[in-house]
């Protein structure tokens, strides 16, 4: 119990030579937080099991309506749903993988498998979408007529239906859950949804005699198509390459460090995403004669508001006394204001 009375400089002293001392905490989920990730895991992979039936669905209608009519905005769709189906599918293996919890091998989790599994999704996704946009740039400038588009406009109806129902489900798993899995599935039917939309204009005007509105349907929808695989792709990067937070984030956390007393300053704040879990890290700095039980209380009280902040985070904090603190490290720390 003696070592509690040591003050941080004379502790820093003892465990390394170079005076710098770096107590590091990591937050561990407690119980209830691991029912409450339970729980997460079953909403997510409910939320792809429910696209995986929605996107076969789909798939088997449009590709009836394409049989029949032979238009160029419906062959769009369907590939568009085809790969719905495949995305999903993977995506529902990928989900099971990542949230297995943390092992010897995988300290930190395997969300990142999230990542790795949006830009293969997206991969596929902007190939079929240029291949589409071929297809229907050809139809443009040698248009054919369509058959039975009454029973076309009605299939595209009902997808748009089922679509929209999956969508609005999707978006409260991941406004609970924040799973980058469920996220990327959405992507693929949000720009079904606009597609479904353009789709029955195009084959309205086609039934009424515009000729080219089909194959300009088809472009427009293989450009939806395409833009929504490079935005998940984009997202999918940030997280595999360890971007930083949203700087709403990164301030909120900087301003709970400030909330705090007798800290002289803080430095190398930074934080990352792994899947759903977010991740903090920052240097304190305390006096050189603070005492180590009260730096420890100050870092304690960080994490916990931390944890209770963002559910599913983890938080590493160093404490440093200044005389630790090189002349690299003040030309990047906050210093905090007397309070």
């Amino acid at each position: 119990m003696g070592g509690t009375f040591l003050s941080a400089s004379q502790l820093c002293s003892i465990q390394n030579t170079h005076g710098l001392l770096a107590c590091k905490i990591n937050l561990r989920r407690q119980n209830s937080f691991m029912d409450k990730n339970d729980e997460y895991s079953k909403l997510s992979r409910r939320a792809i099991q429910f696209s995986m039936a929605t996107g076969l669905i789909l798939l088997i209608s449009k590709f009836i309506a394409w049989n029949f009519t032979g238009s160029a905005t419906l062959l769009s769709s369907l590939t568009d749903s085809s790969l719905d189906f495949l995305a999903s599918m993977l995506s529902f293996a990928v989900l099971t993988y990542s949230l297995k919890p943390a092992d010897e091998d995988h300290r930190f989790g395997h969300g990142k498998a999230e990542g790795l599994a949006a830009v293969f999704q997206s991969g596929i996704v902007l190939i079929a979408g240029l291949s589409v946009l071929y297809q229907a740039g050809v139809r443009l400038f040698d248009p054919a007529p369509m058959e039975k588009t009454g029973l076309a406009i009605g299939i595209m109806l009902f997808s748009l239906a089922l679509t929209l129902a999956l969508i609005t489900y999707q978006q409260k798993v991941y406004n609970i859950t924040g799973s980058l899995v469920v996220k990327a599935d959405r992507a693929h039917f949000v720009s079904d949804i606009l597609a479904n939309a353009g789709a029955i204009v195009a084959l309205i005007l086609a039934y009424v005699g515009v000729s080219y509105a089909d194959a300009i349907g088809g472009i427009v929808v293989a450009l939806l198509i395409v833009k929504a695989a490079w935005e998940v792709f984009e997202h999918a990067l940030e997280m595999l390459l360890d971007h930083e937070l949203p700087q709403e984030d990164v301030k909120e956390f900087e301003q709970m460090i400030e909330d705090e007393r007798n800290i002289l300053g803080y430095h190398d704040v930074r934080t990352r995403r792994s899947g759903k879990t977010l991740f903090f890290q920052v240097h304190l700095e305390f006096e050189d004669q603070a005492l180590l039980s009260e730096a420890h209380d100050i870092a304690d009280r960080i994490e916990k508001k931390v944890q209770q902040r963002w559910e599913d985070s983890e938080c590493l904090v160093h404490m440093d006394p200044i005389s630790a603190v090189d002349e690299e490290l003040i030309a990047r720390r906050q210093t905090l204001k007397p309070s």
